[in-house]
């Protein structure tokens, strides 16, 4: 029994006994860590976090999911296993060597409190996030937003996305991202945390001057647009589309009559003064001061151009009733039928007369007067010149047509007398362009076309004409000539 006593008391003093302990330690921790890692690897399964996680994981990358389970069962698996050794190298008073691994597991379950508030605080964010997110979505479906704001979205897959479905997600990633800033102070990533809470902050302080902004754009365009309406429907009441049609507004503005695009004007000078304010709202000085600077001027402006648009508009109407007018009253003198006989190639049955021609023009001349005193007023001085001076160009050709209708009617005429007796067709021929060289010069000379080249090729040709009559009456009449001066000198020396 001694000897027995002697050989515990030399085991229990050679430390046997603490590595026996250590190693039944370690390999129940091993057996511990080996079923904790295994079972937290089928839950995470059973929950599908590695499939969720991987959806945020840009690319289709399912086995993603995977690996994230692997790796976080085994990060557990090698913690308690090394709480395992830690443990068994304490049995065996290891203590400088545990030293180190202790301060480790310090360090390392410090931090495991941080990580578990920050996933509270992932965990609130996401409950906040997804409860504000579906109240959005509803308050949005029943104020019927949809109905009104999906027709200008852009379409994606073949479909427009629903602006409630829009809102929620917007918000719900808005929520997420504001508590970004407190989960990295949490985990104590002080250098991402500092840049984001001051951009957070910037943002916050900007949400009351965006909400502000929105609210005098909404009202301000839905006040616009009920003055549009009532603008439109007034101007309608009071039969201004059937004037327009009378006037031949349809041929210009298309199918939109009168009282719509007044609407339209009326609900743009209202949205201008509403947009300059919710710019000016947003206090944003380097956005608002150049976009407000433009819309005063546009404003300013307003006045003279409302006068040259209503001038234009007064004008256009005024040169239809005048042109249908002369056209009309030119048709019953009969000028259709003077110019068919000035024109003998005119054809009668055509479907544009020659009194609707004039009419047209009537109502050009009219629009010409219209938009120079249009640009006068607007202070376009050099459009205003270049219409005076194409004003004065086209009166001269209007007074070169005219000469030149003349001179052909002249040419008939003289033909016409002319067309009797022995080589009536070439003194006809020879009358009729005589008549119209001569008209044709006077033509292009009222026009200011060719200048002086036209009046020497006139005199040249002029002069060709009399030498050759002289040459012709010289020689043809030679015998005749003789015989007269024969009888001018007898009777002569008679007396």
């Amino acid at each position: 029994m001694q000897l027995f006593s002697e050989i515990w008391k030399m085991i229990v003093e050679s430390n046997v006994l603490n590595l026996v302990y250590a190693l039944l330690l370690f390999l129940a921790g091993w057996l511990v860590s080996m079923w904790i890692a295994s079972r937290l690897a089928a839950l995470m399964k059973h929950w599908g976090i590695g499939q969720k996680i991987s959806k945020y994981v840009p690319g289709d990358k399912p086995e993603f999911g995977l690996r994230i389970e692997t790796v976080i069962s085994r990060v557990v698996f090698f913690i308690l296993l090394l709480l395992t050794i830690l443990g068994c190298m304490s049995v065996l008073n290891l203590t400088e060597a545990v030293q180190p691994i202790r301060t480790l597991m310090d360090t390392v379950f410090g931090y495991v409190a941080n990580v578990i508030g920050a996933i509270l605080l992932a965990i609130i964010a996401w409950i906040v996030a997804s409860v504000l997110s579906y109240f959005a979505g509803v308050a949005v479906n029943t104020l019927k937003i949809d109905e009104k704001l999906s027709p200008a979205l852009p379409e994606k897959d073949g479909r427009k996305p629903a602006v409630s479905t829009v809102t929620a997600t917007t918000i719900y990633y808005v929520v997420l991202l504001l508590f970004i800033p407190a989960i990295l102070r949490t985990l104590k990533i002080a250098g991402i945390t500092d840049p984001l809470e001051r951009m957070f902050e910037k943002f916050l302080i900007f949400i009351p001057n965006i909400v502000a902004s929105v609210v005098i754009l909404v009202i301000g365009l839905f006040i616009a647009g009920i003055i549009r309406k009532a603008v439109s429907g007034l101007l309608f009441a009071v039969k201004l589309d059937e004037l327009g049609e009378k006037a031949g507004c349809k041929n210009v503005f298309g199918e939109k009559g009168l009282s719509q695009l007044l609407g339209i004007i009326a609900y743009v000078l209202v949205a201008i003064p509403v947009v300059i304010s919710a710019l000016t709202a947003l206090k944003i000085d380097a956005l608002s001061n150049t976009v407000s600077s433009f819309f005063n001027q546009i404003l300013n402006a307003t006045g003279n151009i409302l006068g040259a648009a209503i001038l234009i508009f007064a004008a256009f109407i005024a040169g239809g009733i005048v042109s249908g007018l002369v056209a009309q009253l030119l048709d019953a003198l009969g000028f259709n039928k003077l110019i068919g006989l000035i024109l003998t190639k005119w054809k009668s049955d055509s479907k544009v007369t020659p009194a609707q021609v004039v009419g047209k023009l009537t109502m050009i001349v009219i629009m010409l007067f219209a938009a120079l005193a249009a640009c006068n007023i607007l202070g376009f001085t050099s459009l205003a010149e270049l219409i005076t001076t194409f004003m004065k160009f086209g009166g001269n050709v209007l007074i070169g047509i005219v000469v030149l209708l003349i001179g052909i009617f002249l040419s008939n005429v003289a033909a016409d007398a002319v067309n009797e007796g022995n080589n009536a067709a070439v003194l006809s021929l020879i009358v009729r362009v005589a008549v119209l060289v001569f008209t044709g010069a006077i033509a292009l000379n009222t026009m200011n076309i060719g200048g002086d080249i036209v009046k020497i090729a006139f005199m040249l040709v002029l002069g060709t004409f009399a030498v050759a009559a002289a040459i012709a009456f010289g020689i043809g009449g030679r015998d005749i000539a003789a015989r007269k001066l024969e009888e001018w000198n007898d009777k002569f020396f008679k007396k």
